[in-house]
């Protein structure tokens, strides 16, 4: 329900309790000061009406607060909720998220946290292969996945890529280079291993297109 509507609904509630509470002392007044019995002092009539009109008042505001109480409450839980959904989309925004309207918002956030998790784990254990702290450490260089992996672009058809796998119960990451001509994955301990085999690539490649080319002997 829309706040504003509820504001309103509101707002005629607090006038159901004081259109209550004045008819009941009216009433109250009333049978007080009319049915005031005879055989009693005259001079204390109006203070009997006045307090049978405080009675009157009292049973009849009793009575109507008992008659709205589920529809206070159900305006009290959702105040409460809006306060909550509030609070939530505040602190969300301050993490540079919005509160997701569907699953598959969430799921696309919770997606998008994962690929970039992945890329900040590969970047942070590369000081594992490399201590210069220059090259495989750039968070931005890293392509992360759901799966928790991530690939690092060196050339068409060169990448570093990383996984984390359970050693003695301890996630230990891996890193391998994947190469378009070369199905078998090396495993790489160090940046200079990186260095070797794109330099040893790079090699055959000059050397294919040098047979490649026609002898003009």
């Amino acid at each position: 329900m829309r706040a504003s509507v509820r504001r309103s609904i509101q707002a005629l509630l607090d006038g159901v309790d004081t259109v209550a509470m004045l008819a009941g002392a009216v009433s109250g007044a009333v049978v007080g000061y009319t049915y005031y019995p005879a055989t009693l002092d005259a001079a204390l009539r109006l203070p009997a009406a006045g307090a049978v009109a405080l009675g009157g008042a009292l049973v009849f505001t009793t009575a109507v607060d008992a008659a709205l109480a589920p529809l206070r409450r159900r305006f009290a839980q959702a105040d409460v909720a809006e306060m909550r959904d509030a609070a939530e989309a505040r602190a969300a925004g301050a993490r540079g998220a919005a509160v997701p309207s569907n699953l598959s918002e969430a799921l696309d956030q919770v997606a998008a946290a994962a690929e970039n998790d992945a890329a900040h784990r590969a970047a942070q254990a590369a000081y594992r292969i490399d201590l210069s702290n220059v090259l495989l450490n750039n968070t931005a260089r890293w392509r992360g996945y759901t799966t928790g992996e991530a690939t690092y672009y060196f050339a068409p058809g060169a990448v570093l890529h990383y996984r984390r796998e359970e050693e003695r119960s301890i996630p230990e990451p891996h890193y391998t280079l994947l190469t378009a001509d070369d199905p078998n994955p090396v495993p790489i301990t160090n940046v200079a291993q990186i260095f070797e085999e794109l330099a040893l690539r790079a090699r055959k490649t000059a050397e294919a297109a040098g047979a490649g080319v026609p002898s003009t002997v």
